[in-house]
């Protein structure tokens, strides 16, 4: 081989390595690039759940609240229904005390009668 084609070799040797080394830092540098955008995107992906979480937490807690408040309300409710039927029974058990009272003084009212009236009679017939 001639000198000069063993320049051109070298030359071309050189270009290539040069060439080379850039295509070296260049996927150093995209390789880089690349991981900082991975990185980015991870660290989105991973506030995106986190603010997910967030809002269905809040949203779990609304509901507990609002689930404990109507049951709140339902007991209140429950005790203010169980007070008046409570009421409603007492008066009714009054009213069947003072109806049986009643009754109990007019049967012994009767029963008076009847005695008094039988012992009448037996008195009519002694005097005969």
């Amino acid at each position: 081989m001639s000198n000069d084609k063993l320049d051109d070799l070298k030359n071309t040797a050189g270009e290539l390595k040069a060439k080379g080394e850039q295509a070296i830092e260049s996927l150093k540098s995209n390789l880089s690039d690349t991981s900082s955008e991975n990185k980015q995107a991870v660290s989105e992906k991973v506030d995106g759940i986190k603010a997910k979480l967030e809002d269905t937490q809040h949203a779990v807690q609304e509901k507990f609240d609002q689930f404990k408040d109507e049951a709140s309300s339902k007991l209140e409710d429950a005790k203010a229904k169980a007070a008046e039927l409570k009421d409603e029974a007492t008066a009714k058990l009054d009213d069947l005390k003072a109806q049986a009272g009643s009754k109990f003084e007019d049967l012994k009212k009767a029963a008076t009668d009847t005695l008094n009236k039988l012992k009448g009679d037996s008195n009519d017939s002694d005097k005969t």
